[in-house]
């Protein structure tokens, strides 16, 4: 198992969906294809779905990436429209359209770089274009204190994702942040199943089979490696394979010429 994510959130889903080889998600909030992806492992072991970023810094690698996932430059909300969002530039790109999100930032001493204008779709609306008729085992949601906008346009009753995972805290700091939004969830038959200081893990009641597979955190049953450790393994492999070849020209009659 190879780890892509820098709090093991995508070690957690893999193991809970262990026995679904084809399963489907959305990822709100995705950013980048592969690294920090909470989906990437699953698109890996045959996954397909829908990766939403109003941000379009990332397009060209979605597309070259993750060919067969659909790759959608929106936010998504409550209700359609348009959203004008904070752009920050820090060590990282970031932007939020949440007016508690841009307070606590610039309490902080962070300010935007700039604003832009982006299109809003609802959750129901993007399931109803894309994944018509398609179980919906997994929904990610990382959206810079806009979670509940984006639950709101989710009909729990109608779409029922096996799991929803959520950013929990305020971005950048331990300070919970999950009040506002999770009384939806429990109120639609959720569970709140982990917690992994980050992010809150939430199980559809119907789906209460897979509860003990959030018991434990991360651990050395998982056997799971961390992607960087897995790209230096295989470099290594390489080098070492190279080296055995030139030793074995060096070695032979023609290679002494």
């Amino acid at each position: 198992m190879i780890c892509y994510t820098r709090n093991f959130e995508d070690v957690i889903l893999q193991r809970v969906f262990s026995d679904v080889a084809d399963g489907c998600y959305v990822d709100v909030g995705a950013s980048a294809p592969v690294d920090d992806s909470n989906t990437f492992a699953l698109y890996q072991k045959g996954w397909r779905g829908v990766a939403i970023e109003p941000l379009p810094y990332y397009q060209h690698l979605w597309q070259q990436l993750r060919p067969g996932d659909v790759s959608l430059n929106v936010a998504i909300g409550e209700q359609t429209g348009q959203l004008s969002l904070q752009v920050f530039e820090e060590s990282l790109l970031f932007a939020s359209g949440s007016a508690d999100t841009l307070s606590y930032w610039q309490e902080q001493g962070i300010q935007p770089a700039r604003t832009v204008q982006v299109p809003v779709l609802t959750l129901n609306q993007v399931i109803a274009q894309y994944l018509p008729q398609r179980p919906l085992h997994l929904l990610s949601i990382d959206v810079e204190g806009m979670e509940h906008q984006v639950l709101r346009g989710l009909d729990l009753h109608l779409h029922r994702p096996w799991v929803v995972v959520l950013e929990a805290v305020l971005p950048g700091c331990q300070t919970p942040a999950h009040h506002a939004w999770e009384p939806y969830l429990l109120s639609a038959n959720y569970w709140m199943a982990y917690f992994d200081g980050v992010n809150r893990f939430y199980l559809a009641q119907e789906q209460r089979h897979l509860l003990g597979r959030f018991a434990l955190p991360p651990n050395v049953w998982d056997s799971f490696v961390m992607e960087t450790e897995y790209q230096l393994q295989a470099k290594v492999a390489r080098l070492e394979a190279e080296v055995a070849h030139l030793k074995a020209r060096l070695g032979s009659p023609s290679g002494a010429n």
